[in-house]
């Protein structure tokens, strides 16, 4: 049986955004990327638009990223694109999203990832305290979705609670737009990340590096840490921020032993891991 979609009347791109640069007007039910139909805009940043979609052949939601209006042609509105391909492309890890599909060379280019259904941690901790172990689980579960960026050479470099999304209480981190190898220089004199989130090193123009990204989980941590529920028990989670956070890069742990030290301030009954892993480890 052949499946039958409506086809409503195309996009536009009459609406404007704050900054009255255009945003696209996709209709709902509107084709939004072949096979895809336009569900709602989700966000906009300033190259690219991420819009909630229904893909009939998965009969599913999925999120779609594409290139702003008046960036289609522009080479960086496709490298942030390009970027998110890199980093995600045959990844499957609990706490990334998966990349479906995608066609950078689309004359709508645009990339097809899961929906990770739930609030940002922004948005959450604006409404709801967590606890030391909540911070801590937190933690754990930004720095094993890093470990598997960074075993492919990659990092994320804009770790922050807006790029943080709770799907039925698990973390999962988002939005790899602003990914960049290992290694490789930022542009001169604009420094990748969200200000308040990044690196003293990350915000001079450092070439890039995994510390990077443990400073960017410390940041989150620290936030969330602030607006903890109160309690009498003493926790060593504020020591582990405080280690991520260190302004010298070169004093802050690994991903992985940044691990074990938030492992370790979780109750036994809570380590998502064995009790033996981690032994060979030295933090």
């Amino acid at each position: 049986m052949t499946l039958s979609l409506p086809r409503p009347a195309p996009h536009t791109a009459d609406d404007l955004d704050e900054d009255g640069d255009p945003v696209w007007a996709f209709a709902e039910g509107a084709p939004l990327v072949p096979g895809i139909q336009a569900w709602e805009r989700l966000g906009v940043g300033g190259r690219c638009e991420t819009w909630l979609g229904w893909d009939a052949r998965l009969w599913a939601p999925v999120v779609v990223k594409l290139p702003r209006p008046h960036q289609v042609d522009h080479p960086r509105a496709r490298a942030s694109l390009a970027r998110e391909v890199r980093a995600l492309d045959g990844v499957l890890h609990p706490h990334l999203p998966r990349l479906y599909r995608h066609d950078l060379d689309a004359d709508l280019a645009h990339v097809v990832e899961e929906h990770v259904d739930g609030p940002d941690l922004e948005d959450l901790l604006a409404r709801r305290r967590t606890t030391a172990t909540g911070v801590a689980l937190l933690g754990v579960a930004l720095l094993a979705a890093l470990a598997a960026l960074h075993g492919r050479g990659v990092a994320h470099l804009d770790v922050k609670p807006g790029n943080v999304v709770l799907r039925e209480g698990r973390a999962v981190l988002v939005d790899l737009g602003s990914s960049r190898p290992l290694g490789s220089r930022q542009p001169a004199g604009r420094p990748v990340g969200t200000l308040g989130w990044t690196s003293p090193e990350m915000e001079a123009c450092a070439p890039v590096s995994a510390t990077m990204d443990v400073y960017g989980v410390g940041a989150v941590l620290r936030d969330a840490w602030a607006r903890r529920l109160p309690s009498w028990r003493r926790s060593a989670v504020p020591g582990v921020v405080a280690r991520l956070t260190e302004p010298d890069p070169a004093s802050r742990p690994t991903v992985e032993e940044a691990l074990i030290l938030l492992g370790r301030c979780l109750p036994p009954a809570r380590t998502p891991w064995p009790s033996w892993v981690g032994r060979t480890i030295s933090t």
